[in-house]
């Protein structure tokens, strides 16, 4: 009996010895799992990211039946000129900076940026912003249709969908005409050390 009972205890003693380490082997495993991952210095490094909005009031009947509050929450690249005393706070300094960075991402074949420099010390107003982005917008549809061997179908011979046709110039602008572009809204990204660079919302 006796050595039945020791067989017994050395039996009980060996499987407790097996769920002990079978635990701590757990408990590695968890701390591990929940481990914090490694610090990216570079979304700590954000200093600030803005928004910076583009809306126009109109009267008009038809506009009003989408935007009954007679706010349209973007503004025309092509036809600035026209909509830019309906902008809202086009006198409003928005960027403090006299030289940004663009990034050219929307109709083309590769983003691209390039730079801005406003023409007062105070910084841009909305105004002068969405001018310059006009501007260059109105440039790079000009020198796409100068370098390219495809050129532009005009609207009324294109068939099917009237989207513009892909052409194969300097920037390779795809699927949208510039009468197409309205900008609604810019985020300012700004980083120490680097310049500060507007990434643009562009509906079609």
């Amino acid at each position: 009996m006796k050595l039945i009972q020791m067989i017994q205890s050395c039996i009980k003693l060996f499987v407790l010895c097996v769920l002990l380490t079978g635990c701590g082997q757990k408990n590695n495993n968890s701390e591990k799992l929940s481990s914090v991952p490694p610090i990216n210095n570079e979304l700590l490094d954000e200093q600030d990211i803005i928004e910076i909005l583009f809306e126009i009031k109109t009267n008009d009947p038809e506009y009003l039946k989408s935007f009954p509050d007679g706010i349209i929450p973007w503004i025309s690249i092509e036809d600035v000129d026209q909509e830019l005393k309906q902008l809202i706070g086009k006198n409003e300094i928005v960027l403090t900076e006299n030289e940004v960075d663009v990034t050219i991402d929307y109709p083309v074949d590769e983003p691209f940026n390039i730079s801005l420099k406003s023409d007062k010390p105070s910084g841009f107003t909305r105004g002068e912003l969405i001018l310059k982005i006009s501007k260059e917008y109105k440039r790079i549809y000009k020198e796409e249709e100068a370098s390219a061997k495809e050129k532009t179908i005009p609207i009324e011979k294109r068939e099917g969908v009237i989207n513009r046709n892909t052409t194969d110039g300097k920037y390779g602008i795809w699927g949208h005409d510039l009468g197409d572009l309205d900008l609604s809204e810019i985020i300012v990204h700004r980083k120490s050390g680097k310049k500060t660079r507007l990434e643009l919302y562009i509906e079609s």
